[in-house]
C-alpha cells in the first residue's frame, strides 16, 4: 500500500499536479511510519520536500528534506542520504545560498561515490559547476563539469566533445594539455 501511494505520487507530481503528489506522498509516509519502514518514510520525505521547495513552502521543504537525511544516515543508506542532500542543495540554490548549497552538493556527490552510484554523482557534479559559473567562479566550474564529465558511467559524443574542449580551455588556463597532463 505504501509503494503504491509513493508511486501515485510521483506520477502526480510529473503531470505537474503538486497538491494531489503531496497528499499521496504524506499518506504513504503514515503508512510507512505504521510499518516501521524508515527508508520508505526517508523517500517519501524526500518526495515532499521536492514537491514543497517547487510549491515555494520554504520551511516545509527543508524540514523534510532534513528529516530525509536524518533518516537515511540513521539506516546507513548512503546513496539515497546523497540524493537527499543533493535535493537540499538545489533548495539552497533557489533560496540563494550559494555557499550552503555548494555544501550540500559536494558532500551528496561523496556519498553517492561511496555508494558507486556516478551517474547520480555526476548530476551533483555538475549541479555545483552550474552554481559556480553562476558566481563567475569559472575555472572552478570547468574543473567541476570536468569532473562530473570523468566520474560519468558512459559518455555520449557530445559529453566526450565538451570534455575535450574543457580540457583544452583549462591548458589554456592553467598551463595543462588537452589531455590533462602538466605541460
Amino acid at each position: 500500500m505504501s509503494d503504491e501511494l509513493k508511486e501515485e505520487g510521483l506520477a502526480l507530481f510529473r503531470r505537474g499536479m503538486h497538491d494531489e503528489a503531496l497528499s499521496k506522498f504524506e499518506a504513504a509516509k503514515r503508512s510507512y511510519a505504521e510499518a516501521g519502514d524508515t527508508v520508505g518514510r526517508g523517500e517519501v520525505l524526500n518526495n515532499i520536500g521536492v514537491v514543497q521547495r517547487v510549491r515555494q513552502n520554504w520551511d516545509a521543504a527543508a524540514a523534510a528534506l532534513d528529516e530525509a537525511i536524518d533518516l537515511f544516515a540513521e539506516s546507513g543508506d548512503e546513496n539515497r542520504q546523497g540524493q537527499a542532500l543533493g535535493n537540499l542543495g538545489d533548495f539552497y540554490a533557489f533560496r540563494g545560498n550559494p555557499d550552503e548549497a555548494a555544501r550540500h552538493y559536494s558532500d551528496g556527490a561523496e556519498l553517492l561515490a561511496r555508494s558507486g552510484d556516478y551517474e547520480r554523482q555526476a548530476q551533483l557534479l555538475r549541479a555545483l559547476s552550474l552554481l559556480r559559473l553562476r558566481q563567475r567562479r569559472v575555472v572552478e566550474a570547468l574543473m567541476l563539469m570536468e569532473q562530473s564529465l570523468d566520474v560519468r558511467p558512459r559518455l555520449n559524443p557530445l559529453q566526450r566533445l565538451l570534455r575535450l574542449l574543457i580540457r583544452f580551455s583549462s591548458g589554456l588556463i592553467g598551463g595543462r594539455s588537452a589531455d590533462g597532463q602538466p605541460s
